[in-house]
């Protein structure tokens, strides 16, 4: 078994979820989302190369470190304005707020993987970094990506 069939497989179950909670609630992206950012951006946030972003249904974009490098995984999907905020009280899940991105923004932590949520005017996103080592560079890398997210809204 490969070493990054536990992130793949965690990569598939969010995009998954996110197309999901999506579709079931008419989430729509004021933009595509593979435009709001570069292959460029998303290298510079984790500190890899990146391949172009790859469109998860209409909601979401996916950016993947190429063959043969260390696998990292950058996704961002954009959900309904009403949904923000939900998530139900679970153990071992960590939940802290972050000021100075977009009008609210707050960090989920479960273990050692990381999504960053934010919520400017009318729109609500949510960026997960897998597979970068260490909880604190993904949350910079999520935050330093949300702020190009937000610049575009």
């Amino acid at each position: 078994m490969r070493p990054n069939f536990l992130v793949l497989t965690l990569v598939g179950l969010g995009c998954g979820l996110s197309l999901c909670v999506a579709r079931t609630t008419a989430a729509q992206a004021p933009a595509p989302p593979c435009t709001f950012l570069t292959a460029a951006q998303v290298g510079g946030a984790i500190g890899s190369k990146v391949d172009a972003g790859e469109a998860i249904g209409t909601t979401g974009c996916s950016w993947s470190t190429p063959a043969g490098t260390t696998h990292v995984v950058v996704t961002l999907s954009f959900w309904p304005p009403q949904r923000f905020g939900e998530m139900p009280p679970m153990p071992n899940v960590t939940r802290v707020n972050l000021n100075g991105v977009g009008d609210q923004a707050f960090y989920v932590t479960m273990g050692t993987l990381t999504s960053l949520s934010v919520k400017r005017k009318s729109s609500v996103f949510v960026l997960h970094v897998y597979g970068l080592p260490g909880t604190q560079k993904q949350m910079a890398a999520e935050k330093s990506l949300a702020l190009d997210v937000v610049s575009k809204l």
